[in-house]
């Protein structure tokens, strides 16, 4: 997914990356031979970008939040926060 996202140019835009508790994940589980941090090192950390991985709030969990596509945000990686800066409906 993080590679369709790179080739659509996509990524590349991006000022920040959060990305939420995954589970079941490890290469040899289904999902090729490298590990979450290793995929994540090839296309989050050259863009240079905030980075947050493990978010317990967001992911494929049982109790989640749901954030809005398009809502400007703010986060701080450190402190594993996520702020919206504006409203998510109209």
């Amino acid at each position: 997914m993080l590679t369709q996202l790179a080739l659509s140019g996509i990524l590349a835009r991006v000022r920040g990356v959060v990305i939420g508790k995954c589970t079941r994940c490890d290469p040899g589980e289904g999902y090729g031979s490298l590990t979450l941090e290793e995929v994540f090192d090839d296309h989050v950390k050259p863009l240079g970008v905030p980075d947050w991985h493990g978010a317990m709030i967001i992911g494929h969990i049982d109790r989640q939040f749901t954030l809005p596509l398009g809502v400007e945000a703010e986060i701080d990686a450190a402190r594993g926060t996520i702020r919206l800066l504006e409203s998510a409906v109209a």
